[in-house]
């Protein structure tokens, strides 16, 4: 009777063990190296350990989510910062006791303060934390805490937007206040005959000179052309350009929040009111933007129509 319960609590153990899920032991590089490079793929990672109530909390959420919107490349991994320990037999019992169907790794690191910084240099280390990125398109996003579904349903589908960014009928704020004036190129109603890379700026002539982001997305560039400086901003696959401004206060690389200031236009040719160019495109295409675009941005209260440059009081 003791060898054949014996051997059934072996069989049993045999069994738990064939059903338990495959746990990867990853390096913080190899983790970047998997949302780094250029793909179409939306990544979410997740940090999290099976001793966080928050963390185990959230995850069915984010493998419900993630499975919702597999038709738009997205893939989850969830990250176990357990202890060496736990690798990989308990993680790997936890999420299969806990159903978590998704892909799933281990840390194989212990010093943070190297670890933190390569997923994003706000991270203090806490748990739960998630990253969600789409090398392609430059979006990423990172935060600390706990999330419920619909929170990182919302979050992930403005990742998402940004792998199918479309150049349909937009509507913006305008980038500048006190807008008195509004130029563009009329493509449908023009006599003449439309020519390839024909100047397709919307000009702002404004008694305020702040420039404002229409969009969030990443500075790809900062040029000076002459006497005046462009800001292109790329946010998905479109890029937005803001020209003819006098001072900036962005350079490449930084990261743009929608309604952040960029800078300050410089006067038209006559040297009577401030003045800038905007561009919308894509890698292939130009929009050809009207006046029917934009709505009215809340009115300023400061006045800036002679000294430029510097920031008002």
């Amino acid at each position: 009777m003791i060898k054949k319960i014996a051997f059934i609590i072996v069989c049993c153990c045999f069994s738990a063990a064939l059903s338990a899920q495959h746990i990867a032991k990853l390096k913080m590089a190899d983790v970047v190296d998997i949302f780094s490079k250029k793909s179409d793929t939306t990544y979410v990672i997740n940090f999290w350990a099976t001793f966080c109530k928050p963390c185990v909390a959230e995850i069915p959420g984010f493998i419900k989510v993630a499975n919702k919107y597999k038709k738009d490349k997205v893939k989850l991994l969830l990250v176990s910062l357990d202890l060496p320990s736990f690798y990989p037999t308990k993680v790997a019992t936890f999420a299969t006791k806990n159903n978590f169907k998704t892909n799933i790794g281990w840390l194989d690191e212990t010093n943070a303060d190297y670890f933190c910084p390569l997923i994003d240099k706000s991270w203090s280390g806490t748990i739960p934390a998630t990253i969600i990125v789409n090398a392609n398109t430059g979006y990423k996003k990172f935060w600390e805490g706990d999330v419920n579904e619909k929170q990182f349903e919302t979050e992930l589908k403005t990742a998402i937007a940004d792998t199918k960014a479309s150049l349909t009928n937009p509507v913006f704020l305008m980038p500048m206040n006190k807008v008195v004036a509004i130029d563009y190129f009329d493509k449908e109603n023009s006599n003449r005959e439309f020519k390839n890379g024909e100047n397709a700026a919307v000009t702002f002539k404004s008694n305020d000179s702040t420039v404002f982001a229409l969009s969030d997305g990443i500075v790809t560039a900062v040029a000076k052309v002459d006497e005046m400086k462009v800001i292109i901003i790329r946010r998905g696959k479109i890029f937005y350009t803001y020209s003819n401004l006098g001072t900036t206060l962005v350079k490449k690389g930084d990261k743009v929040s929608k309604n952040q200031k960029l800078g300050y236009a410089a006067l038209d040719f006559d040297k009577n009111i401030p003045t800038m160019d905007f561009y919308l495109n894509n890698d292939a295409d130009r929009i050809y933007l009207t006046r029917n675009n934009f709505i009215e941005r809340e009115k300023s209260t400061t006045r800036f129509s002679v000294m430029l440059g510097i920031e008002p009081e």
